[in-house]
């Protein structure tokens, strides 16, 4: 050992506060080492880290805006695209070409009731022979959203001596998928709505 590491090795153990401290005993030692030996609870402690509040209340407003703008597209794309098609079918005009007859009975609100199909419907257009009637209310039946059918004679017809026009109401009723005449189906009069009404109470 060189001079120099003396020296140093003297000035370390000056600079020690323990050194006029009596050695710790052998038996102390290993009873203090068997501690920290055995000693299980953990030193580390588990740091969550935080999501810091300012970065989420910038986005809240992005959140907002998508979820807005995910309802209005629920709304106006099936207006855009036309919506759900409609169902259509056809029913026969009644036998002869006409709606009325000279032998019809009076008109009773057991007739109209004693239909399959009644229905009260607005005229959408008139295309040769063929009348599209859209459905605007049902009274019994199982009615699509609009019904085609062939135009009536004018000359025969109970629609007050004219045929469908386009843009009027109508009053229907059909059995077997022909129209029933004799006054049961006609324009929608407040005569011929008291009947119907009659004969669906409610």
């Amino acid at each position: 050992m060189h001079d120099d590491d003396r020296a140093l090795r003297d000035e370390l153990r000056a600079a020690d506060p323990a050194r006029t401290l009596p050695p710790d005993s052998p038996t102390w030692l290993d009873h203090r080492m068997e501690q920290i030996m055995t000693d299980q609870s953990p030193t580390t402690t588990t740091v969550t880290r935080e999501v810091p509040r300012r970065a989420f209340r910038r986005w809240m407003p992005v959140v907002g805006i998508a979820a807005g703008l995910a309802i209005a597209a629920a709304i106006v794309v099936p207006l855009v695209v036309g919506g759900p098609e409609r169902t259509v079918e056809a029913l026969q005009p009644p036998p002869g070409g006409g709606l009325a007859s000279g032998s019809c009975l009076r008109l009773e609100p057991a007739t109209v009731a004693a239909q399959e199909q009644a229905f009260a419907a607005r005229v959408l257009q008139v295309q040769g022979d063929t009348v599209l009637l859209e459905v605007t209310e049902r009274f019994t039946g199982d009615v699509a959203d609009r019904v085609e059918v062939l135009q009536g004679d004018a000359m025969t017809s109970d629609f007050s001596g004219v045929p469908f026009a386009v843009g009027q109401s109508y009053l229907v009723g059909a059995v077997d998928g022909t129209i029933t005449g004799c006054g049961v189906t006609g324009a929608d009069s407040a005569e011929l709505r008291a009947v119907y009404d009659e004969a669906f109470p409610g």
